[in-house]
């Protein structure tokens, strides 16, 4: 089993190392401790992805079953998912290298079924695509699973306050690859839960994680983001290294949803008040590799470039940059997924497992390999991480399953292990499960992010 330095997101302060990056978002805490402490988070290695919780049978079903809430019956529980259309999106010029993966959401949940459902009842599933770019494509998604299908709950994948459409708006439980928001979660009337950390735990433990580092020294500090992407992890972003005592040039673009030429422009007059801002460490929100190319496009150098999200070394090349442009570039990533520590997580069990119940349920190949132009590791590894909650919490609500019940179980679950994951817990007022960041840097002569130790 290997263990790595990491800051797990609930203690912002302590200064160790590491995280991941997932394309899509992908990366929340409370201050405190000393930060020449450092903690040591070893990988998640269960014997199976799919256990349940020690202490709740879940093939044994209740005396009597019934209605209880809407969305559920007798027999079943009816399960919404939001997957995106990646197709779609590299048809308009962002290709993060993968492909339409609704199969592999279908596959996870269907694993549950297979083992005889959550006490006594069916999960019954309803998926739809949506296009990341703007919200429309997305409520319209919600609208129909929440009016027209009228599921319990919705898992799967969502840009920020999307959520509030299913959590707010239509007061429907969400469980959903996304960063856990104070604002959100405010907001919400209906159970919400993540799989990564909150916002501002992320931001805390980026800026320690990079103090650590000591690349902050002396540094103009600049941050890179857009409304069509996510403006909350932006902003918690700058807050937290003015919080921290440092000055912030900012770049936040407009939402331009798929005018790709008006983002260009705009990213443009970002880097060109950068420059003049003399600024010599850039962190960049977006995730999309189309950025870094706008920035090399306007001869913008950086001393030190730090993504929140990893962007693969194809994803790069396809969008048009040097790899040499960002090499010693920094990322913040919570698992090793598009590291050189990805071959070997088909080492680890649980990732086995997952990916070969995925493959067998889906028909959908997914490569530990690095050098594989399209691979959905990453898309296969949420669905087995949030199908993984889902059940733990659905069980834990027990047969009289509602809204209140599936909040109570959710905040229940404590530590849990997530195949691919560093380190996750559930608990009450924390609901953002994956809390442990590290830092990858990138080799552009080896093409590749490699964790740091």
């Amino acid at each position: 089993m290997n263990s790595r330095r990491g800051i797990p997101f609930g203690s912002a302060a302590l200064l160790a190392v590491t995280l991941l990056a997932a394309a899509c978002s992908e990366t929340e805490s409370s201050p405190g401790g000393d930060q020449a402490a450092a903690r040591e988070v070893e990988m998640v290695q269960p014997e199976s992805t799919h256990e349940q919780p020690d202490a709740v049978p879940t093939t044994e079903a209740p005396t009597e079953l019934t209605a209880s809430y809407r969305g559920v019956t007798p027999e079943v529980i009816k399960v919404g998912i939001t997957a995106v259309d990646w197709d779609s999106l590299a048809a308009v010029g962002v290709d993060f290298g993968r492909t339409n993966s609704l199969d592999l959401w279908e596959a996870a949940l269907e694993d549950i079924n297979s083992r005889g459902g959550i006490n006594g009842r069916m999960l019954e599933l309803h998926g739809r695509e949506f296009l990341p770019l703007g919200s429309t494509s997305f409520d319209e998604a919600c609208v129909q699973l929440t009016q027209d299908e009228e599921v319990f709950v919705v898992v799967g994948q969502a840009l920020e306050d999307q959520v509030l459409c299913i959590t707010e708006i239509e007061e429907t439980a969400a469980v959903v690859v996304a960063g856990m928001a104070d604002e959100i979660l405010a907001r919400s009337r209906a159970p919400y839960a993540t799989l990564w950390a909150g916002f501002e735990t992320q931001a805390e433990n980026l800026v320690a994680l990079v103090e650590a580092e000591g690349v902050l020294d002396g540094a103009t500090i600049g941050v890179v983001g857009s409304l069509d992407v996510g403006v909350i992890e932006y902003q918690t972003i700058v807050d937290a290294f003015r919080i921290a005592g440092y000055d912030v040039v900012e770049g936040l673009i407009g939402a331009n949803d798929v005018d790709l030429n008006e983002t260009a422009r705009d990213q443009a007059i970002v880097y060109e008040r950068m420059k003049d801002a003399g600024v010599d460490f850039t962190v960049s929100t977006t995730g999309v590799p189309l950025e870094i190319f706008n920035a090399q496009a306007e001869n913008y150098e950086s001393d030190q470039w730090l993504l929140t999200v990893v962007m693969t070394p194809s994803g790069l090349v396809d969008a048009g940059v040097d790899l040499d442009y960002l090499d010693g570039a920094l990322a913040i990533v919570n698992t090793p997924v598009a590291t050189t520590s990805q071959p070997d997580m088909g080492q680890d069990p649980a990732v086995a497992a997952c990916v070969e119940m995925l493959e067998a349920g889906s028909g959908h190949d997914l490569f530990y390999e690095l050098d594989v132009e399209t691979n959905d590791l990453t898309t296969g590894l949420y669905a087995c991480a949030i199908a993984r909650i889902l059940e733990s919490a659905l069980t834990a609500a027990g047969p009289e399953l509602t809204n209140d019940s599936f909040q109570a179980a959710l905040e229940s679950l404590g530590d849990i292990e997530l195949p691919g994951y560093f380190g996750s817990s559930l608990t009450p007022g924390d609901l953002g499960a994956a809390k442990t960041l590290q830092l990858a840097r990138f080799d552009a002569t080896a093409g590749a992010w490699e964790l740091l130790d």
